[in-house]
């Protein structure tokens, strides 16, 4: 799928774009993203990075945000597909703690903050790196056009921030 024009591209080395939170409505800015090697294979380990922070400038309700709303932040990652034939599957939508964690031997997500130092969860002290890295097996897969789109929030609802991205993945399932 082509990004189209009046989509707002996330900075760096992805095809990703913001949404499907608008941009103006997420607090955490992001400095660039990462997603190597690109196009995503399937059957081989892919990497992501992400650094940015949360800005003062994105509004007064910062004021009273703290380093404990950060650690009960969640992601949110839909899943959708379009089969070769134009058949859309049912979208999977899969809830976890935006937090360092292994979720198996093949995903991972890692925390740094703006000293580098690995920690638990983001942090509001200057520039934070998410780090993840994943396997999409093949023989688990069907054939389409895979869209990810990947949503952190607060426990408030309130969007750290929000992308979307869309690739063609082969699969061996029929």
């Amino acid at each position: 799928m082509a990004i189209t024009e009046t989509a707002l591209r996330v900075p760096g080395t992805n095809n990703a774009t913001y949404g499907p939170v608008p941009k103006a409505e997420q607090i955490f800015e992001v400095e660039f993203l990462v997603i190597a090697p690109s196009p995503i294979p399937v059957d081989e380990t892919v990497f992501v990075w992400l650094r940015g922070e949360i800005l003062p400038s994105r509004g007064t309700a910062l004021d009273t945000l703290n380093d404990a709303d950060l650690a009960n932040a969640t992601l949110a990652i839909n899943l959708s597909t379009v089969y070769p034939d134009g058949r859309p599957d049912e979208p999977d939508t899969y809830n976890i703690p935006l937090r360092a964690e292994a979720y198996s031997k093949v995903a991972h997500i890692a925390v740094r903050n703006a000293t580098g130092a690995h920690v638990d969860c983001l942090t509001l002290s200057g520039p934070n790196d998410i780090l993840a890295d994943m396997l999409i097996p093949g023989q688990f897969l069907r054939t389409g056009e895979w869209t990810f789109e990947i949503v952190a929030k607060l426990a408030d609802g309130t969007c750290l921030f929000a992308m979307s991205l869309t690739r063609q993945l082969e699969g061996s399932l029929r």
